[in-house]
């Protein structure tokens, strides 16, 4: 019998809809004569479904509306019970990007499931959702950040911020501890817009970060694997103006994104040595892709790492595998595989 993968989109997160364009492309890709997909939306609501009718309705957002294909599912202690009749894959795919999706939430209740599940587990999940101790953490292994300064809804003293400003200057970026694809965050040249950044970034939780603005551009390294790593091409992010926001990592209004990064091989090879460091030190599975500021000078700084990355046909980690010889189905076709090894 073939392999049944549910591939699981939706959620509460700011990050939805690139959850549903994500999902879609994943769903698109896998071969429908090796496995049975089993397309699974989670509403806003939080409620689970099995959604049986025509993938245009994911991309565009209308599944919830078709009710004869949207069948609600419960839990059981393997799987899922669609009434009374019980739904077990055999790989889970969660295409679920931020909150909920990317740290840690999800990946407990699939290890719950006791199923194997794509991409990395709780702790690390976790971890890497959470920017400050992600920083924490990777200075312990030499790998720089940029100056940081950590605020909560409850302690978030303004003779502080000002002794942060002084000691570091404008431009700052002020950016929500635990959210992704650029929710949130504002680039603050003057203390005018010091207050407004601060509510923006409060909007999406209950701890904030205040950080240097390092001149440079942004490098993104692709990891693909769990013991056997595959390293795919770095990309580089060139800006006209401004920061690489929500609206530019989804509409390129003004960036581009190049692949393979124009670098010097010896700064690619230790970016890409770094990139491994945290993969292994963190305990990631599957996949991730780290991102990092390089100055001018040379100077490596980590930004963030995304332990779900965009997943579309036309986003930044499938086009880094490609680079290196994996077409957008290989890739998908491997994560499942690395799935199944790690539970193995």
């Amino acid at each position: 019998m073939m392999k049944k993968i549910a591939v699981l989109f939706g959620g509460n997160s700011p990050e939805y809809s690139v959850s549903l364009a994500s999902a879609a492309s994943v769903i698109q890709a896998i071969d429908p004569l090796k496995y049975e997909v089993m397309t699974i939306g989670i509403a806003p609501t939080m409620d689970w479904y099995l959604y049986q009718g025509n993938l245009k309705n994911v991309r565009n957002d209308t599944w919830l509306e078709d009710h004869k294909n949207c069948h609600q599912l419960t839990f059981s202690s393997q799987g899922f019970m669609l009434g009374e009749k019980r739904i077990v894959p055999d790989v889970l795919f969660p295409v679920l990007h931020g909150k909920y999706g990317e740290d840690g939430c999800i990946q407990g209740l699939l290890e719950l499931m006791n199923l194997p599940y794509v991409g990395c587990h709780v702790a690390a999940s976790a971890l890497c959702m959470n920017k400050w101790l992600l920083h924490q953490l990777a200075d312990t292994m030499g790998i720089a950040s940029a100056p940081t300064l950590l605020l909560s809804r409850y302690e978030n003293d303004p003779a502080t911020i000002d002794r942060f400003i002084q000691d570091h200057g404008f431009p700052i970026f002020i950016k929500p501890n635990e959210a992704g694809s650029s929710k949130g965050i504002t680039k603050v040249t003057d203390k005018t817009a010091l207050q407004s950044a601060l509510t923006n970034a409060f909007a999406y939780g209950s701890t904030v970060l205040i950080q240097k603005a390092i001149a440079g551009i942004e490098i993104g390294c692709g990891i693909l694997g769990n013991e056997q790593l595959t390293i795919g091409a770095c990309d580089a992010i060139s800006l006209v103006d401004g920061f690489f926001d929500f609206e530019e990592k989804y509409q390129l209004i003004s960036a581009t994104i190049t692949v393979p990064a124009p670098l010097p091989l010896a700064l690619e090879s230790q970016i890409k040595e770094q990139a491994q460091l945290l993969y292994r030190n963190l305990g990631l599975t599957g996949l991730a892709r780290i991102d990092f500021f390089v100055t001018d000078q040379g100077a490596i700084y980590l930004n963030e790492i995304n332990t779900m990355p965009g997943f579309t046909g036309h986003s930044r980690y499938p086009a880094m595998m490609a680079e290196v010889g994996l077409s957008y189905e290989m890739l998908v076709e491997q994560l499942i595989a690395l799935a199944e090894e790690d539970k193995r």
